[in-house]
């Protein structure tokens, strides 16, 4: 009859480790399936904890973010009356005109990773409208309810309150 040797603690350890590495993954990739598509804004509201609500894209928002079964997204907002530049050129509106389509959208695109634990969603940003963000990561808590998906910053201060914004999408039908 042969022996075998029982594992010492330490490999016990790291097989536990590598259990509970492995049930992570698979949360994280489970959390990502049920991101991955395309989701309609609804609406965006900044929330005070003074109990002030901003809705400053308007009460009809319009855009889509998607999120790829690869890891990649696309966002886009916009304030759903944004005018139109007088000339019709791309390049040719007046610094007015610009600056009025500049404060009505927002777009920007990279990649992505849910933790499922924190229940968050990062946007690690490659490009964006807006260039400060270019480069950096915004972390969201997500929350699913249905076929609506709601993104929320963490508190922040802006203009000398604190508030968080809120941004609701719902899964977007096949076109």
């Amino acid at each position: 009859m042969t022996k075998t040797a029982k594992p010492s603690a330490t490999t016990r350890g790291l097989t536990v480790l590598l259990l509970a590495l492995s049930a992570l993954a698979c949360r994280a990739d489970e959390a990502r399936g049920l991101l991955v598509g395309s989701w309609d804004l609804v609406a965006v509201e900044n929330r005070g904890t003074d109990g002030a609500v901003e809705r400053p894209f308007g009460e009809r928002p319009q855009g889509r973010i998607t999120y790829t079964a690869d890891g990649y997204l696309s966002a886009h907002v916009m304030h759903a009356d944004r005018a139109p530049f007088a000339t019709g050129g791309l390049y040719s509106g007046t610094p007015a005109e610009k600056a009025a389509a500049y404060d009505s959208y927002i777009a920007y695109y990279g990649a992505y990773s849910v933790d499922p634990a924190a229940g968050t969603v990062t946007h690690k940003i490659t490009g964006s409208l807006f260039p400060n963000w270019t480069g950096s990561s915004q972390t969201r808590y997500y929350a699913l309810q249905g076929d609506e998906l709601t993104l929320s910053t963490p508190p922040m201060e802006r203009d000398g309150r604190e508030i968080t914004v809120h941004v609701v999408w719902r899964r977007a039908a096949a076109p």
